[in-house]
């Protein structure tokens, strides 16, 4: 034979032969698809948390919007609150029935009247009356009596009656059902003052808890 051509032809054949013999991993047909495979799954991996961060970003910024509207809805839903009336008078109660000078007052089933206060008797000093009137609308008898009756100055002082003032004083007495009396009744006025005068009916002896309240201005 040719000894050329045979080492020739053995040194092809240890060449395929190394060929065949190297590992799997080192073969290119192996190799690209392998990558391929890995560039996907990078890609895939990528795409999914961004789609995640973006979810969640986007329910924040929902909760967000959400918080402001619902407390709009809850601050409109809830009524305003209403301004406290002011009080007719300083030591007002919310009970008190009040009217000015002269009116008809209804505490309870009695009908009770003040007419505006003018100037009394001054003989044993200065003194400042109204003529009041009493009504019994009920059905039982009632108490009359001057103490009942008191002159709120425009100081705030609360002032008893007086003894003298009138030659037609309120006495003291029973009123029977469907009847009234009427008199003056006098407060001094030594200290008098300028301003708004009330008069205030309160009976000692009453059974109706309304007091009633004439403001003279």
């Amino acid at each position: 034979g040719n000894p050329a051509r045979d080492a020739k032809a053995q040194a092809k054949a240890d060449k395929a032969y190394k060929k065949a013999s190297r590992p799997w991993f080192k073969k290119k047909r192996f190799i690209l698809p392998l990558a391929l495979v890995a560039i996907i799954a990078i890609a895939s991996v990528a795409g999914g948390g961004g789609g995640s961060d973006q979810d969640t970003a986007a329910n924040n910024s929902s909760t967000e919007n959400q918080a402001p509207a619902a407390a709009q809805n809850e601050a409109a839903e809830k009524p305003a609150e209403e301004p406290k009336a002011k009080a007719a008078f300083p030591g007002a109660k919310d009970s008190d029935v009040v009217g000015e000078a002269g009116d008809k007052l209804k505490l309870g089933e009695i009908t009770v009247t003040s007419a505006p206060i003018t100037e009394g008797d001054a003989t044993l000093g200065a003194t400042l009356c109204t003529a009041v009137t009493v009504a019994n609308g009920s059905d039982e008898t009632i108490d009359f009596n001057a103490m009942d009756w008191k002159l709120q100055s425009p100081g705030g002082t609360i002032a008893n009656t007086s003894f003298s003032g009138s030659d037609n004083m309120i006495s003291a007495g029973q009123i029977a059902p469907g009847g009234s009396t009427k008199g003056d009744v006098c407060f001094d006025a030594k200290d008098a003052e300028e301003g708004q005068y009330v008069v205030l009916y309160e009976p000692v002896f009453s059974f109706f808890s309304d007091r009633g309240a004439w403001i003279n201005k």
